[in-house]
């Protein structure tokens, strides 16, 4: 056990010395609770040196009726202006659409929380119009998504008649395109070093003492391991979680084929009887879709 202890470690290490922030794991625990390096972030992006971040978490999930959204970001500043960051390797996961949710998610989710506050704390007399916060969703892309060849892209709410930006709008939408990152200035240094693995070829201070303590400091090095166990024993618990729904599945889809009833079906597998008759309506359903 040991030893297969101390194999699991050194090829944890060996992982480690090569990623990157665009690396999901890796980027989660460097900007977890990193309250400077999500300022840095901000700052740059939006060029305003003087916003200060307040709170910053990662790997937040919103639950909203319709669907749930997990931020890999998600960080507020002094002024409650909310910033959704999501970091993407593959161009699949940076579509627009999901930006859209994304604001509209925040913006739902802030509301709920807010109206709940307020019917606890004030009378309808009392209520005051509700204030929308600005939210900022930022996709930071490793490809070029838009191919316009620009290091940001600005997406805001207009009237296309006018060709006017609807200035009351709350939600602001910014893509960061990480192929622009030869030039020598601020944005463009931060988005080189999203690219590094070694923090020795960092340019922001910031980011590289960051990457440094993770990756070559005792308790930084230890944390990501234990990052790894819990990734590897999440993605263990999902398998086995797929490898049960099919079991079921196909055993649902034999009873059917055998004109069992449903009933009995549930009674061997120990499931509920509703459980086990949606199954069967989704197979019944695929079935005729199908033909």
């Amino acid at each position: 056990m040991d030893t297969d202890h101390a194999k699991r470690r050194e090829a944890y290490r060996k992982e480690l010395k090569s990623l990157r922030l665009f690396d999901d794991k890796f980027m989660t625990l460097f900007f977890k609770d990193n309250i400077e390096g999500a300022q840095l972030l901000v700052r740059t992006i939006l060029d305003r040196p003087d916003l200060s971040i307040k709170s910053v978490r990662t790997q937040e999930t919103l639950i909203n009726p319709g669907r749930s959204v997990r931020l890999d970001i998600l960080a507020s500043d002094s002024s409650g202006v909310l910033y959704n960051i999501e970091v993407q390797r593959e161009n699949a996961g940076a579509d627009f659409n999901r930006a859209c949710l994304h604001a509209a998610t925040l913006l739902t989710h802030h509301s709920m929380s807010k109206s709940k506050a307020k019917a606890k704390s004030q009378t309808k007399s009392e209520a005051k119009k509700y204030e929308y916060p600005q939210i900022y969703v930022i996709f930071i892309t490793e490809k070029d998504f838009f191919r316009n060849g620009r290091p940001l892209s600005h997406f805001e709410w207009m009237i296309q008649e006018d060709k006017k930006t609807i200035s009351e709008s709350c939600q602001h939408i910014i893509y960061v395109n990480g192929e622009c990152r030869y030039v020598d200035n601020p944005l463009e240094q931060l988005i080189y070093d999203f690219f590094c693995s070694n923090p020795n070829d960092m340019k922001n201070k910031i980011l590289a003492d960051r990457v440094r303590y993770l990756k070559e400091h005792k308790e930084g090095v230890k944390s990501m391991c234990k990052e790894f166990d819990e990734l590897l024993e999440e993605t263990e618990k999902r398998c086995r979680e797929e490898c049960n729904a099919k079991m079921v599945r196909d055993a649902v889809a034999n009873a059917m084929a055998r004109g069992l009833p449903m009933e009995l079906v549930a009674d061997l597998l120990t499931l509920p009887v509703d459980a086990v008759n949606q199954i069967a309506e989704q197979l019944k359903a695929e079935a005729a879709a199908s033909l």
